[in-house]
């Protein structure tokens, strides 16, 4: 009850707060701030107005009045992230932001002495850190029988200092953890192998898309992290979420560094923390069967309606992929404890049941461990594993290394992790990734991790509560810490960044990037920008439409220290060697599957075909075991420029289909008409068409129509279903098509130079379609078995032409010479060109084997005059006030198209350019200058320092109205620190008091209290270790002088002395006397 509560209390005051403005001046008795309704958040925009986020109360209580200013806390989380609690059936309870009412400051006029942090959702509820005492205010119930004073208006609150808390609240220590060999422990290691794709699944957003070009876009994975019941019970509930957080924001930058060679971004959109074990996850120290249980444990809890990164009715948000974070220690191949530290399957990226992780919490480093195991969902493989990184002779193993040494750097990824991820992306089996999210879905926090944990708190989260820091020299490429044994320990894993340091040369650093740099700088990040294109490859077919491909790459300049990767196209293609095969040509495909006859397939030879059937990737190699009952894919993609099905001239590029033009060229929007004359006018064929209905006698074959050579886009069906078939036979008789009264299932033949595709089910009538053109004449027929019910038929067939020397070959003029010096080359094209009025007409009506050769020669070889050569400009070096820029200026002369020769100026003619200008002269808008931050307070335990932030001018030299500088921009006034643990309380003795006894065996007492870190009484110590307040002792009895020693004996009638000296009795005054002598020198 209130009166229970205040009873408890050595010493409280009631107070009467009221809100007032920024100076001082009475606005209300209502505790509650009214705020306009909340607006949707976007990333670019504040929630409210400035004016809106201030409040002001004051306080009087314990000779003080307190001012407070406050602002709200708006950029805490965003409107739609939950954390949330899980209970065995489920949600047990979730965060709930929908009250904009908690708020930190300080004192009006104790800006960097005085700290407060009050939430006014139901009255004031918060601590006011002030002169080195903590006073803590709360609403007074309205039951409380207590005398308030008599004010009259307002709520009543109670104030009181910490320091009046009788029993004071001391929070668990947590568990210790037992020590692991870390010495060749395996960093992270995966087994897990990508699933083959079925025929008919349904791959959540895995669809193939004609991308023409490999693109550098911006990629946002959304992300689920689950803690299990062990993290929560093992950092606490106060604890877990901010550890966490901090983890992720290290996944999120390791991400968006450079050198993965794409911008990715990780954002978190749920939290979900275990309290209890859940019916279907089971969570052991078995890696393997704990991940495949997570992975669909993780599908069955997301809105199945969701798309995208869009917020269902029901609140739960949608992710790309699953991260689960354990304390257990996990393994990958038993469920007993060993050196496995993450588990991911290959390629899972955007797989509803494939996208998701396991990590062993071993401190901030299980960022390194996230990070490696999302790279494995990405396609990564490990650096040295089926690549060269890593390698003897190559470049070190990186944040993909399946082992972790001195040697590895997990800040930044390797070249072969940068073209896995590539090629994942490209392939089109990221879409998922594509959709930019409409907001910030989790708000990281801005300062570093090390500065949030210190080196002994990293050591505590690997190795126990006991665990801290030793081997101090080289902190930032591997902290060494004390394991349960007392031993110095490393996991070879550097320090996190933030972390303090000393070199030789800095006397106070931090970690940055595994290097030590000079307290609170980071060196200047610089954005990468795209190199020259290279020249077109080799074709990749010698006829029949091939690809080269050009590439650049983002290095003039290569980001560096955190910049930005380039945007945009990477490689692109083009079409080359167009020109129809020469005739009797094998398939393109049929010559990639026989390249296959001499390479052994599970310990056999096989002669291998082309597998033209269904199910399976159009532009992957199958083939077709001769002679044999199975076929098999043995390339993941074809070779460039391969067809990706009969009758289409879209072809594989990249293992990805694109579309062709008919004129083969990559892109190309060029089309037959209905002759297969690409970019013709129809005029070279004529449609014949019509319904053959004669009655014919049954028992053989009759002839329906014939199709003449060079036909195209045939198509003969029967018009009901009937017992009768349809046959195909060429000019000399043989039959292709159910002949001698055969009947062929329904398939492809390939007949006559095209496919002809022949169709039959019980539900459909008859039919033969083919795209041509014929290479014979052929004839449809009809075996028959009934009277005829109709059979239609439609084809084109070529127009006669009046003799073949209408159209010739010709040359058509030289080109003019590519450049005025130094070396060009002129071509002269080929066409095809119709006698009669010398028109160019389609290659079609030309005899290829006539045709002439393109010619090519060179002109302008002189080399060019010198020149200036002039580079781009750089950079302003000031934005504003006046800044400068500069170019490289050379004179050079081009001595041919690849020999450059560098000249004195003189020898160029004309003024050089200028190499430097000023630039940005206008004058810098106001801006946020911030002062020194003030100490920690309190000095251990959750804590805060603050800064004052002013708004100067654009010189520095006025300081300005806060309201003209962009409030977006304000630096933050206060931060976190020092969040080591404070010490545990502690029993402390007194010293040892006279004993009771002058002489002989008496008793000593000592005081034994329970102290807190503050001095102040506990009763949180242990008492199984409580010293003793109690002891016995002794004082050494003397004799008194006599002159007479016989005089000292037992009296004659007294026959108890023995039992006397027995029991110790000698000490008392009257057993002394009696029993003198018995007693003498005892």
């Amino acid at each position: 009850s209130p009166e229970e509560f205040l009873s408890s209390l050595d010493h409280y005051e009631i107070a009467f707060p009221i809100q007032v403005d920024q100076n001082g001046d009475f606005l209300t008795f209502d505790m509650r701030r009214q705020l306009k309704p909340r607006p949707r958040r976007s990333l670019g925009s504040l929630a409210y107005e400035p004016s809106e986020q201030q409040v002001f109360y004051k306080v009087s209580a314990h000779r003080t009045q307190f001012l407070l200013n406050l602002t709200l806390h708006s950029n805490l989380l965003a409107e739609h992230f939950t954390v949330e609690y899980w209970k065995r059936d489920g949600m047990d309870w979730q965060h709930d932001f929908h009250e904009d009412c908690h708020y930190a400051g300080h004192l009006q006029d104790q800006y960097l002495s005085s700290k407060v942090a009050i939430s006014n959702c139901n009255g004031l509820h918060g601590v006011i850190v002030a002169d080195e005492e903590e006073y803590f205010i709360e609403p007074l119930s309205p039951g409380a029988n207590i005398s308030t004073g008599g004010e009259g208006k307002g709520s009543p609150h109670v104030v009181y200092k910490r320091s009046s808390l009788q029993y004071p609240h001391m929070d668990a220590a947590c568990g210790v953890l037992d020590e692991k060999p870390w010495k060749g422990r395996h960093w992270w290691l995966r087994t897990l192998k990508p699933s083959p794709l079925k025929p008919s699944g349904n791959h959540s957003q895995r669809g193939q898309l004609p991308l023409k070009r490999s693109v550098s876009t911006e990629r946002y994975v959304e992300t689920l992290v689950v803690a299990d019941k062990m993290m929560v019970g093992y950092h606490g509930r106060r604890d877990i979420e901010q550890y966490i957080l901090a983890i992720m924001n290290i996944v999120a930058k390791l991400f968006q560094d450079s050198s993965l060679g794409n911008i990715v971004n990780i954002l978190v959109t749920r939290l979900i923390l275990l309290t209890e074990d859940q019916p279907t996850l089971e969570i052991n120290h078995h890696a393997g069967k704990s991940l495949d249980s997570f992975c669909k444990w993780q599908k069955s809890i997301v809105n199945r309606n969701g798309n995208g990164n869009a917020i269902p009715e029901n609140g739960i948000a949608n992710h790309d992929t699953a991260v689960l974070i354990t304390r257990y220690d996990i393994c990958i191949y038993k469920n007993k404890p060993c050196g496995t530290l993450g588990l991911a399957p290959v390629g899972g990226m955007c797989e509803r049941e494939r996208s998701c992780s396991i990590n062993e919490d071993i401190g901030l480093a299980t960022a390194f461990t996230i990070a490696h195991e999302i790279g494995h969902t990405f396609g990564m493989n490990h650096d040295g594993v089926g690549n060269s990184c890593g390698s003897r002779g190559q470049e070190t193993a990186k944040l993909m290394a399946a082992h972790i040494t001195m040697k590895t750097n997990p800040f930044v990824w390797s070249t072969c992790s940068r073209d896995y991820i590539t090629s994942f992306l490209d392939s089109g089996m990221g879409l998922c990734l594509n959709n930019a999210p409409p907001k910030q879905d989790f708000v990281y926090p801005t300062v570093a991790p090390g500065q949030a944990y210190d080196a002994d708190e990293q050591c505590r989260f690997q190795y126990g509560v006991k665990s801290r820091q030793c081997k101090y020299g080289e902190v930032c490429s591997e902290l060494w810490c004390l394991s349960k044994s007392n031993r110095c320990i490393t996991n070879s894993i550097p320090a996190a960044e933030g972390t303090i340091c000393q070199t030789n040369t800095i006397e106070k650093g931090w970690c940055y990037k595994r290097e030590c740099v000079p307290f609170g700088t980071r060196p200047e990040g610089v954005d990468g920008a795209w190199g020259s294109w290279s020249s077109w490859g080799e074709c990749s077919r010698t006829c029949g439409g091939g690809v080269s491909s050009s590439v650049r790459h983002c290095d003039s300049p290569r980001p560096t220290i955190g910049g930005k990767y380039c945007l945009g196209e990477r490689k692109r293609y083009r079409s080359c060697n167009t020109d129809d095969c020469p005739p009797g040509s094998q398939d393109f495909r049929e010559l990639q599957c026989a390249e296959f006859d001499n390479v052994p397939f599970r310990g056999k030879y096989y002669t291998w075909k082309t597998y033209r059937g269904g199910g399976v990737k159009a532009c992957s190699l199958n083939c077709l075991a001769e002679g044999f009952n199975f076929y098999t894919e043995r390339a993941a993609a074809v070779v460039d420029g391969t067809p990706c099905r009969q009758d289409s001239n879209d072809i594989c590029v990249n293992g990805e289909c694109k579309h062709v033009g008919c004129d083969r060229v990559l892109g190309s929007d060029s089309k037959e008409d209905k002759c297969r004359v690409c970019g013709g006018d129809g005029s070279s064929c004529e449609t014949i068409e019509g319904i053959f209905n004669q009655s014919l006698p049954e028992g053989g074959y009759e002839e329906v129509i014939q199709i003449p050579k060079g036909s195209v886009h045939i198509d003969v069906r029967e018009l009901n279903l009937s017992i009768n078939y349809l046959a195909l036979r060429g000019e000399s008789g043989e039959y292709f098509i159910n002949g001698r009264l055969s009947i062929d299932p329904p398939r492809r033949f390939d007949i006559a130079g095209t496919t002809f595709h022949y169709r039959r089910s019980l539900e459909e009538p008859e039919s033969l379609e083919a795209l041509g053109p014929t290479n014979i004449t052929l004839f449809v027929m009809v075996l028959v078995r009934t009277e005829p019910q109709g059979i239609r038929y439609k084809f084109n067939a070529p127009v006669s032409r009046d003799g073949s020397n209408q159209y010739s070959w010709h040359y058509t003029p030289w080109t003019k010479c590519s450049v005025l010096c130094a070396g060009g080359s002129q071509i002269q094209s080929v066409v095809c060109r119709k006698l009669s009025d010398g028109s160019a007409v389609s290659h079609h009506f030309c005899s290829p084997e006539t045709k002439l050769l393109e010619r090519q020669r060179p002109c302008n070889t002189e080399p060019c005059p010198p020149a200036w050569v002039i580079g781009n400009w750089s950079e302003c070096s000031r934005s504003c006030n006046e800044g400068v820029r500069t170019r490289s200026v050379f004179c050079k002369r081009k001595i041919s198209a690849t020999e450059e020769k560098t000249l004195d100026d003189a020898s160029c003619s004309h003024p050089q350019p200028k190499m430097l200008e000023p630039c940005n002269n206008q004058t810098c808008p106001p801006e946020w200058v911030a002062l020194d931050w003030s100490e920690c307070t309190p000095n251990c335990g959750p804590g805060f320092r603050h800064r004052i932030v002013l708004c100067k001018s654009g010189d520095h030299s006025a300081t300005l109205p806060t309201s003209q500088c962009h409030e977006a921009s304000k630096p933050p006034t206060s931060m976190r620190c020092n969040l080591r643990r404070c010490p545990p309380p502690r029993w402390v003795t007194g010293e040892w008091g006279e004993c009771s006894a002058q002489c002989g065996l008496g008793q000593q007492r000592r005081s034994v209290q329970c102290l807190a870190h503050t001095g102040q009484p506990s009763s949180d110590c242990v008492e199984a270790l409580q010293p003793p307040g109690m002891q016995q002792c002794e004082t050494k009895c003397e004799s008194g002088p006599t002159d007479n020693p016989e005089e000292c004996k037992d009296v004659n009638k007294v026959a108890y002395c023995p039992l006397v000296l027995k029991f110790k009795f000698c000490s008392r005054t009257y057993f002394r006397q009696m029993c003198c002598k018995t007693c003498q020198g005892h």
